[in-house]
C-alpha cells in the first residue's frame, strides 16, 4: 500500500476521532459504531472467523465473534467499520478471517481487507496519540510495546506492526 493511500486512511480515522472527540485511547470503538449506526451482535461463529458485515439496504450489521480475545474483538470491529467507510457500495456480505495472523491479509492480495485493516490500525492506535506515548516514553522497549498494547487494549502484535509501520521501531 502506498504511503499516500496509507495516509488517507489516516486521515479518515483522525477526522472519524475528532469528529466523536475520542481524545485519549483506549479508543472506544462500540461508541464510535454506535455513532455511525452500525448494528453490532456477539455471536458464535467457526473460530476463523472474526467477523461479518453485512451491508443490505443502507444499513450494516455486524457479527463478532464471542469466542475471541476482547482485544481481537475490537480489533474486529474497528476492521468492519473501515469497511462500512471504505468499501460501502450497495449490498454487500464481508466475512473477515484472522487478518494480521494469515498471509493474504499482509500480502496484498485483498486489497479491501489490507485498506480496512489499514483503517482499524489507524483508528485505534492513532499516529498522534501514539506519538504522545513515545515522546514520554523516550524510546519503545519490548515492555513499552507491551505497555502501549494494554494501554490502547489492542494486542501486542498489532502494536508491533503499527509501531513497525510509523517506524518507531523496526522489523525483526
Amino acid at each position: 500500500m502506498s504511503a499516500k493511500v496509507s495516509e488517507r486512511f489516516e486521515q479518515r480515522a483522525i477526522k472519524l476521532l475528532r469528529e466523536y472527540r475520542i481524545t485519549t485511547p483506549p479508543v472506544d470503538v462500540s461508541a464510535v459504531a454506535r455513532a455511525l449506526k452500525i448494528s453490532v451482535s456477539y455471536e458464535r461463529l467457526d473460530n476463523d472467523v472474526s467477523g461479518v458485515l453485512l451491508l443490505e439496504n443502507a444499513t450494516a450489521k455486524v457479527a463478532i465473534n464471542e469466542s475471541h480475545h476482547r482485544n481481537r474483538q475490537r480489533f474486529t470491529l474497528a476492521h468492519e467499520i473501515g469497511h462500512v467507510l471504505l468499501h460501502a457500495e450497495g449490498d454487500r456480505v464481508f466475512v473477515d478471517r484472522r487478518f494480521f495472523r494469515n498471509e493474504w491479509s499482509s500480502s496484498g492480495e485483498l486489497r479491501e481487507e489490507i485498506e480496512a485493516n489499514a483503517f482499524a490500525a489507524s483508528l485505534l492506535m492513532p499516529r498522534t496519540f501514539l506519538e504522545q506515548c513515545v515522546e514520554a516514553e523516550g524510546g519503545i522497549t519490548d515492555i513499552d510495546v507491551f505497555r502501549l498494547a494494554t494501554r490502547f487494549e489492542v494486542s501486542e502484535q498489532a502494536m508491533t506492526l503499527r509501531l513497525v509501520k510509523l517506524n518507531y521501531i523496526q522489523p525483526d
